[in-house]
């Protein structure tokens, strides 16, 4: 019997010493894990382009709600981006730039009334091979696009450092997987028809304390 008792508390005292041991190891992890804010002067530019090659370009602000980082590893986050911030920067008379930006704030494009932002979930960013544009990341994560979320993986640029995040990436992805179809149908002539993808071009910071 005491035999039975003594075997019984060296099991108790194994477990009880696992459970702190992964305890301790889950306070670590929480310890080194970062909580960064963007700057305020995060921005995208972006490009659509008709079939015939005309495009209308314009830039859109990065509200950064979090991005996380355990040691040198991005690890998650968050970057809401308000349609209401757009802007158009090819050469329009003011008439005709207000006239595209209502447009585009739409149900034809980004629906603004309705999905006042598009999201774009971090996942994780892992280190590549440098690529022929210098990539040496691919950032893995999803983007909310009319409420419709879809994997979208990023090729990026980032720089990690003591002080510093900064995160420079040039990509396309094709609006109607989102169900962004106007001008889409392959009937339309080509003066009509706007190219499915459409092309992005995003910096970003965030500073470490």
């Amino acid at each position: 019997m005491n035999k039975l008792r003594k075997n019984s508390l060296k099991l108790m005292a194994v477990v009880i010493a696992i459970s702190l041991w992964v305890a301790c190891k889950k306070d670590n992890k929480n310890e080194t894990r970062e909580e960064l804010v963007l700057t305020t002067d995060a921005k995208a530019s972006w490009k659509g382009y008709l079939e015939m090659g005309y495009f209308n370009s314009g830039t859109i602000g990065l509200s950064g709600e979090d991005i996380f980082l355990e040691g040198d590893k991005i690890v998650g986050g968050k970057i809401s981006i308000p349609v209401s911030s757009i802007l158009i920067t090819n050469e329009l008379s003011t008439e005709e730039k207000a006239e595209l930006l209502h447009h585009l704030q739409t149900t034809d494009f980004f629906n603004l009334a309705v999905y006042p932002f598009v999201v774009y979930k971090i996942n994780t960013a892992e280190k590549i091979t440098v690529d022929a544009q210098g990539n040496n990341y691919l950032i893995k994560g999803s983007m909310s696009l009319l409420g419709k979320e879809i994997a979208l993986d990023i090729p990026a640029k980032i720089n990690i450092t003591n002080t510093a995040v900064t995160v420079k990436a040039k990509f396309s992805f094709d609006r109607t997987k989102w169900g962004m179809t106007f001008a889409s149908q392959e009937n339309l002539p080509a003066d009509k028809k706007i190219k499915n993808n459409i092309e992005v071009e995003l910096e970003l910071s965030a500073t470490r304390f």
